[in-house]
């Protein structure tokens, strides 16, 4: 299988979501798929059979790319966008798997390009959005409807706990899949470069 899979953060980089992306990776590369991983400047190089990186441009203003919300990931987000339509418009891919915010990426391409795509979901962007910024609590409904779409959209949602699950079944997925957040276990890659 090709698949394109879109991690909008650093990667690798020892925490929470590279990790859950590296095991993936790993998983893919031993049953043999062959894997573009569009993904951030930032982070150390990983060689698995199969896998492929395009990394965004680098930019001298943006460095120590944090997690969450910032106007450092929207400049990456737009690169990963254009890095990942680049590919998209070139390759036949079988499948995308989106992490957090690239879902909507993944919407996008299933429209243009009838390529499906799963969402990793590690949280929900929408309630995110809202505890962090409370004045966005007017968009609230806005934010919902895109998530929703996001969630509806995908052949499957591979969710990090049954919490989040229950809460995404109100947007009725095609599929549901809890695969419990992997940073909490004691973990090591296993190839580097």
């Amino acid at each position: 299988m090709k698949i394109l899979l879109l991690a909008p953060h650093p990667f690798y980089q020892t925490r929470g979501t590279p990790i859950a992306v590296d095991l993936v990776l790993r998983v893919l590369s031993e049953r043999g798929d062959q894997i573009d991983i569009v993904t951030y400047p930032e982070g150390n190089d990983i060689d698995y059979l199969g896998v492929n990186i395009y990394r965004t441009p680098s930019l001298p203003m943006i460095r120590n790319i944090r997690p969450g919300f910032s106007w450092k990931k929207i400049i990456c987000d737009l690169f990963l966008l254009f890095q990942a339509l680049r590919l998209v418009s070139r390759n036949q891919y079988d499948l995308i798997h989106a992490g957090e915010e690239a879902v909507f990426i993944g919407l996008l391409f299933k429209k243009l390009y009838k390529v499906p795509y799963v969402y990793d979901m590690d949280s929900s962007l929408a309630q995110q959005m809202v505890e962090k910024y409370a004045w966005l609590s007017f968009l609230k409904p806005v934010l919902d409807f895109c998530e929703g779409s996001a969630v509806r959209n995908a052949k499957a949602v591979v969710s990090v706990c049954d919490a989040l699950a229950n809460d995404i079944r109100k947007y009725r997925p095609q599929k549901v899949v809890v695969i419990p957040d992997i940073s909490l276990l004691n973990y090591a890659p296993s190839h580097r470069g």
